[in-house]
């Protein structure tokens, strides 16, 4: 038996039309997913990736939401479809959601609650406020810290607890 894992995305990887394909494949699973979701959070989920307004879709109440959703139904899908279990499940920040949810450990239903007010939640915490975060992916310690030197002009970066390689 060859064991497998599922990662699960987090938010950033939303997009309008995003599971168009899966429409015409999945038997319903992932529009029945989506109605599921939207009597929960009162929005309709399906008609906002499908069409937007992009602005919209990215706000971090929907694109959670919308996450979380169309993982869920990817892996009802799959489940259908395979029948298989994944041995391991995991998520990128967001995607931890996905994972307790297909993994049984909370309910579709709490974790949209949760998602959806966690979005909410940041949204308000960022209104009105000058943020960013970047990654930093391959270059030393001296090009970051001359990039926060310049950016943030020595205000907002941390670079000194972190180890680079």
């Amino acid at each position: 038996m060859t064991l497998f894992a599922m990662l699960f995305p987090g938010q950033g990887s939303q997009y309008v039309g995003m599971l168009s394909s899966f429409f015409y494949k999945s038997n319903n699973i992932i529009q029945k997913t989506f109605n599921e979701a939207s009597e929960h959070i009162h929005i309709n989920l399906l008609k906002l990736i499908q069409e937007g307004p992009k602005i919209k879709l990215n706000q971090s109440q929907y694109t959670q939401a919308a996450i979380l959703t169309a993982s869920v139904s990817i892996y009802r899908f799959w489940k259908e479809k395979n029948g298989r279990n994944p041995s391991f499940m995991l998520g990128h920040s967001l995607g931890e959601y996905s994972a307790l949810v297909c993994s049984g450990a909370i309910e579709f239903s709490d974790a949209l609650k949760i998602v959806f007010l966690r979005g909410q939640l940041m949204e308000e915490a960022t209104t009105n406020r000058p943020t960013s975060m970047q990654a930093i992916i391959g270059i030393d310690k001296k090009q970051v810290q001359m990039a926060c030197l310049v950016k943030h002009q020595k205000k907002n970066c941390f670079f000194s607890k972190y180890k680079f390689s």
